[in-house]
């Protein structure tokens, strides 16, 4: 069953972490309530915290928008170069050959790079899209995975899509401003998205992710196993700085082509970084990659920019808890960007 209650609820739904808030409204006017941040991997019972704090019975689930970070989803900038009527037929083509997935067992969307708005092909007169999707089956398993929390998807979105919104709104449209590299790292790659005032500049996946950084510490350090590098990793006390660009190797040299080509090919110099681990924020890798790619962290002030978007906090412990990296369940009540597609 449901809970009966009559409150709002979003979450965002990683495979180490949820978070859940309780808003006024769905959509921005809205006033965060209160907030949870539950650990899978120490929480042994995740259903029952999450019934705890929507005050929902032993049975009954949390009703909520979700957003949510499928490991195999696709977030890829594509340009459009297909004859009049050919243009599904061209992403079917990209999907199979460049991307590697099936298009029959995938959900694909296109958007618009530059609005983000769901685009029709056969009526979209620009080039640039965002190809977003995850196959059918990773789709069901975690619409079943947030069930077992205890959580009733109403709405599902791609966080991924919904963190770059932000980033892009954030940004602005001055085009004197420089454009934001947004990395996300997975277990087992890498998101790298730039997001400047014309909307997805770029957006690719580099075969590279936190495992890898994982095991290039594991050798470094002579550690027992990728466990313990790992908890290494996610631990804020430790500085890997002086050993990052061991670490982060290929990712520093996939990142550089990428960067040098964009800045080449646009005259646009990238100057900012929001990076990500697993939905965190590590001061040491953060740093280490700006430092090695001559990049600053995201300069936002996150609650007077909240406060433009119509967004307000219950208390001041609440909103003493939000920072940059809560962009994703955030966007679930955002209103960003016209909402149309350039036709």
């Amino acid at each position: 069953m449901i809970s009966a209650k009559k409150n709002n609820f979003i979450v965002e739904f990683r495979p180490s972490t949820i978070r859940a808030a309780r808003i006024s409204s769905e959509t921005a006017p809205t006033v965060i309530e209160d907030l949870v941040e539950i650990d899978l991997t120490r929480e042994s019972d995740p259903a029952s915290a999450i019934r705890d704090f929507a005050g929902a019975k032993s049975n009954a689930y949390m009703h909520a928008s979700c957003s949510v970070f499928p490991e195999g989803r696709v977030v890829r900038q594509l340009l459009l170069d297909a004859q009049r009527g050919k243009e599904a037929e061209f992403v079917m083509d990209f999907l199979k050959k460049t991307v590697g997935v099936d298009p029959d067992s995938f959900a694909a969307y296109c958007l618009s790079a530059e609005t983000g708005a769901d685009v029709d092909l056969g009526q979209h007169n620009k080039k640039n899209l965002l190809i977003c999707g995850a196959t059918n089956d990773e789709i069901v398993a975690v619409q079943n995975q947030l069930v077992d929390h205890a959580i009733y998807p109403s709405r599902l979105e791609f966080g991924t899509v919904g963190t770059i919104g932000t980033i892009k709104d954030a940004v602005g449209s001055d085009e004197g401003r420089s454009p934001v590299l947004f990395l996300e790292i997975d277990v087992e790659s890498t998101n790298a998205v730039i997001v400047g005032p014309k909307g997805v500049e770029m957006a690719r996946r580099i075969d590279f992710g936190a495992k890898d950084i994982a095991l290039a510490l594991k050798e470094e350090m002579n550690l027992k196993d990728e466990a313990a590098a790992e908890k290494i990793l996610s631990s804020r006390d430790f500085d890997l700085g002086s050993i990052a660009a061991k670490l982060m190797r290929k990712l520093l040299r996939e990142l550089q082509s990428s960067i040098g080509f964009f800045e080449v090919q646009t005259g646009s110099s990238v100057s900012e970084l929001y990076c990500l681990k697993d939905g965190k924020t590590l001061p040491w890798l953060e740093t280490s990659i700006c430092d090695l790619l001559n990049l600053s962290p995201l300069a936002l002030d996150l609650h007077k920019w909240l406060e433009s978007k119509e967004i307000s906090f219950g208390s001041e412990e609440v909103l003493e808890r939000v920072d940059v990296t809560w962009f994703s369940i955030l966007s679930l009540v955002l209103e960003l960007g016209s909402g149309e597609a350039d036709s």
